[in-house]
């Protein structure tokens, strides 16, 4: 799903909350200026510029108004998953088929009789993952950095 945070590098997660809609704030990583070496076990990788974010980074505010059920993983505990078809070139993708939309549906199923039936989208960010299973496409909109 292609949308307006794909004009970014990266994106850090700022803020997450849930006040009747879910609301998740993401602040732009940024390519750092100063070159340095970054020393992995014995291998040292020279000249590495690392990605930050600065005060011209943009923010945006990511809403789902009428979800079912969501999660947010620590990216680094995530993996890749063959049953799982989704759209990886975007950093808010929707997955056609996942076990988690699986798990959701056998176990929370009848919001389908009230609303209608759901997507899975995920929202990749450096360090989580943020899956929602949601019967609204969410809308993306910048805000100011506080």
């Amino acid at each position: 799903m292609r949308t307006i945070l794909d004009e970014a590098r990266t994106w850090f997660l700022r803020g997450l909350v849930y006040d009747e809609i879910l609301k998740i704030i993401v602040i732009e990583g940024i390519i750092g200026i100063n070159a340095e070496d970054l020393k992995i076990g014995d291998t040292v990788l020279r000249d590495t510029h690392p990605i930050q974010t600065t005060e011209t980074s943009k923010h945006f505010l990511i809403q789902f108004s009428q979800f079912v059920a969501w999660q947010v993983l620590d990216e680094s505990f995530s993996n890749f998953d063959e049953y799982e078809i989704r759209d990886d070139a975007s950093f808010l993708s929707v997955l056609e088929r996942s076990k988690y939309l699986d798990y959701v549906n056998a176990n929370h199923g009848w919001y389908i009789d009230m609303f209608g039936s759901a997507k899975h989208y995920r929202v990749w960010t450096e360090n989580e993952v943020i899956d929602v299973v949601s019967c609204k496409e969410p809308t993306i909109e910048p805000i100011k950095a506080n």
